[in-house]
């Protein structure tokens, strides 16, 4: 009887091996379209033979464990790009505000220069003609207003970057928390000895956000838990800590800090990676690097304008006077931008008083030909180059975020042929495991029909 008993035995492994191996392929089947989703195999094991007669009997086979498909390659390579790409969108929608700040257009800065100078052209066709003059006044009015704006167009982008830096350090900080939980939630299965599958492509997942967002790398320690660690090398996971963002007001200009327990750590642009570098590039770097053009163009413009202007006289006999107001420093020049004259008479259209003179009005016009900037621009030139590189900064962002898309797109393909779930392969294996359950439960048929006419002999 002890071999039908073995017998018994081997068609229930059979069959609860059949089904154990049926449900991990439904399980696969069920998570094809789960980001992250991680394929699950079965680990078949014979169980150990026993002796039977003298004879050893193989006594079936389970399945001893459930792994995961991972490969920490293309883990690593999916994670790099994703910061890649974090960086370049996280410019991508400042730099399309600082470009419609500082474009070419009607009503552009640029265009403004333009009339300001224009204007002072065609007094010098009139110089005594009241309407030309006040022209020349309103066109200065605008131009400086223009300045003005420009810059508090800037400043107000960097106002909604701070808002938006604040938003994504604390979907940051939570997801660093949620890391840290994970690990020792997988250390705590782990140390039983099984795999903890869900809970690794779910922090695997959180992993990919997270250097999304700063960039970073990861590591893994031999009980199951993963550090991460920013480009700088500091932490912002290590085993079951979690080290969360801050960020701190200290005269007017938000700072990135770590804080670690001790002292917080104030982070500069290039110590941190991913979406969080890409803002701060922009706010930190391209629109105070602008914002200090402005002030050069404005500071040389006010300049450059007065000292021509103070050689001319007013129809009411006055010689010397500034056109804008004297600005003492170039910082801050171009919100400081105003207008030093109150009448069309006092405009210095010529040398002298007399209404027919418009040697004044030329040389003021011909300021905008010469090369005042650096000796190689002109006002409208060095204003258009502004515009060209903030154009070019667009365009350079928008082929870098296609690039990295496109690249993180054929790595997470090739991530998903290699690890990820194929309905195809699902399928063979569903036949496979379904023909291996029919097998074994036509061998108990089998067996259990032996038994019966055993129970019948003699009868």
């Amino acid at each position: 009887m002890s071999g039908i008993v073995n017998a018994l035995n081997l068609a229930k492994t059979g069959l609860l091996t059949g089904q154990k191996a049926l449900e991990i392929a439904g399980n696969n089947i069920s998570n094809v379209n789960t980001p992250g989703y991680s394929r699950e195999v079965p680990t078949f094991t014979a169980f150990p033979s026993i002796m039977i007669q003298g004879i050893m009997v193989g006594s079936g086979s389970g399945v001893s464990n459930i792994s995961r498909e991972h490969d920490v390659f293309l883990t690593k390579q999916i994670q790099d790009k994703n910061a890649s790409l974090g960086a370049e969108e996280g410019k991508a929608e400042p730099l399309t505000q600082v470009e419609n700040t500082i474009g070419i257009s009607d009503s552009s800065l640029g265009a403004k220069i333009d009339n300001f100078f224009s204007a002072w052209q065609s007094l010098s066709g009139d110089p005594g003609n009241q309407v030309a003059r006040t022209d020349v006044l309103d066109s200065g009015t605008q131009l400086a207003a223009a300045f003005s704006s420009a810059v508090n167009a800037l400043q107000a982008v960097q106002g909604n970057l701070d808002v938006s830096l604040g938003a994504k350090v604390g979907e940051l900080n939570t997801k660093i928390k949620q890391v840290a939980a994970l690990n020792q939630t997988i250390a705590g299965i782990e140390a039983g000895g099984p795999s903890a599958l869900s809970a690794r492509d779910q922090r695997e997942e959180l992993l990919k956000e997270i250097s999304y967002s700063v960039g970073g790398t990861t590591i893994e320690s031999a009980g199951g838990m993963v550090s991460y660690y920013l480009p700088n090398g500091q932490p912002l996971v290590q085993d079951q800590d979690a080290f969360t963002l801050g960020l701190s007001t200290a005269g007017g200009v938000q700072s990135l800090q770590l804080n670690t327990g001790g002292q917080p750590m104030t982070l500069a642009t290039d110590k941190i990676g991913g979406e969080i570098h890409g803002l701060l590039a922009v706010r930190d770097q391209v629109i105070p690097d602008l914002i200090g053009n402005l002030d050069k163009l404005a500071f040389n413009l006010a300049n450059q304008v007065n000292a021509a202007h103070q050689l001319g006289s007013g129809l009411d006999g006055v010689a010397g006077r500034n056109f804008f107001s004297p600005l003492a420093l170039q910082a801050g020049a171009a919100t400081s931008l105003t207008l030093a004259l109150g009448s069309y008479n006092q405009v210095a259209a010529g040398l002298t008083s007399a209404t027919g003179d418009n040697a004044n009005a030329l040389n003021i016009s011909a300021l905008s030909r010469a090369l005042t900037i650096d000796g190689s621009y002109t006002f409208s030139g060095y204003y258009s180059q502004l515009a060209t590189d903030v154009g070019s900064e667009v365009s350079n962002n928008k082929m870098m975020v296609t690039g990295n898309k496109d690249s993180l797109d054929l790595i997470s393909n090739l991530r998903d042929n290699t690890v990820g779930v194929s309905i195809e392969e699902e399928m063979v294996s569903l036949i496979r495991y379904q023909k291996g359950f029919e097998a074994s439960a036509k061998y108990l048929t089998v067996v259990n029909e032996m038994l019966a006419t055993l129970l019948n002999v003699g009868r």
